[in-house]
């Protein structure tokens, strides 16, 4: 066996599973480039970051290399399961031209949300931390890190608050974690509401809706579209939240920090995104040869960006292991880079920020 035959190329907590984290990171100081479960796998900062914004490296393999891939256990379940077999063509899985139509639709409705969004994520979160007697971790996870990034993401899809439970339902482990049942569960929720679209309420379906009628997004695209956006509004959210909740619980003098100087709050955020990002891995194909890492890429090949080793690249930052809520500069990679970057980057901070303020303030 060699030194990285347990290394897993998809998704993992490392807070669970640190074995992984740390085989990236020596392979940060070993290998800048290793060929690994038939991909190439980067984790150096300027690797990663380098990589992320090639556009030679794109995040969906032109058909004439289909048949050729050197599939990523991983990889090929995600895309083929989830996009072939049941006929998903999911945005986060095309580019240019396809992918800046939704992401153009996707941003203008951010962009109409966003003045309103403070206070909206301040209300939710009082609501919720008024109800809590317990200060413990189960306690809150229950009571607030769970039903709060639910709350937010329905009211941003333009659903009632009350429908929080249709993204807890549906990703909240009943399924085992099958991304294509956790998918279908939410199809089948938001399907009736989108038979209507006279009907919709302000926000991100009727936005995606109104882009399909307007040739932005093909009509059997949209509901498998909003099914994804609906979930990932959730499910990146939830697990930096209770993160972050957990290390100021184990941390009150942080806590008391950030209750008694609030501008501390952005910088500690982007700390917590660093840490705490939800995640590990991006992917991108090769359209051409690329020399990267300190050797070369070769057409049609894929490419593992390991976002989390790059966030702790020593040298970028410095101690990369250690929390530290004023660390500046913090150009980490957790919302990705180049054309994928995250869309609704600006409301995972406003939403990071005014719910952790409204934790510290009741808790602290």
């Amino acid at each position: 066996m060699n030194d990285y035959e347990t290394l897993t190329l998809g998704h993992f907590d490392r807070s669970k599973d640190p074995d992984q984290l740390a085989m990236l990171l020596r392979l940060q100081r070993e290998e800048s480039l290793y060929w690994h479960q038939g991909s190439w796998v980067l984790t150096r900062y300027a690797d990663v970051n380098a990589a992320l914004r090639d556009k030679r490296l794109i995040n969906r393999a032109p058909k004439p290399y289909r048949k050729h891939w050197p599939f990523v256990r991983a990889l090929r379940e995600l895309i083929n399961r989830n996009r072939d077999q049941y006929h998903k063509d999911w945005f986060f899985f095309a580019d240019r031209p396809r992918h800046d139509d939704v992401r153009s639709t996707m941003r203008a409705e951010l962009n109409r949300q966003m003045p309103d969004l403070r206070r909206l994520f301040q209300s939710i979160a009082d609501e919720l931390l008024e109800k809590i007697d317990g200060t413990d971790e189960q306690s809150l996870r229950k009571g607030f890190v769970e039903p709060f990034p639910a709350m937010a993401a329905a009211e941003l899809m333009g659903l009632p608050r009350e429908n929080w439970r249709w993204f807890t339902d549906s990703f909240g482990g009943v399924h085992g974690g099958d991304l294509s049942k956790i998918t279908n569960r939410m199809e089948s929720l938001l399907s009736e509401t989108l038979a209507n679209p006279e009907a919709l309420r302000p926000g991100m379906l009727e936005a995606l809706s109104a882009g399909c009628r307007a040739g932005n997004l093909p009509e059997e695209e949209l509901l498998p579209n909003c099914a994804l956006v609906s979930l990932a509004s959730f499910a990146n959210a939830r697990p930096i939240l209770e993160k972050s909740v957990g290390y100021l619980l184990r941390n009150p003098s942080e806590m008391e920090r950030i209750h008694r100087d609030p501008s501390v709050l952005p910088a500690a955020v982007e700390e917590f995104m660093r840490c705490f990002g939800a995640t590990s891995y991006s992917s991108r194909v090769a359209t051409a040869d690329v020399e990267i890492g300190g050797g070369l890429v070769p057409e049609g090949d894929w490419v593992r960006l390991a976002l989390v080793a790059a966030n702790h690249d020593p040298e970028v930052f410095e101690d990369p292991d250690r929390i530290d809520l004023a660390r500046h500069p913090n150009p980490h990679l957790a919302f990705g880079g180049g054309l994928h970057v995250c869309v609704a980057a600006g409301v995972a901070r406003a939403e990071l920020q005014t719910s952790l303020a409204c934790f510290a303030r009741r808790f602290r």
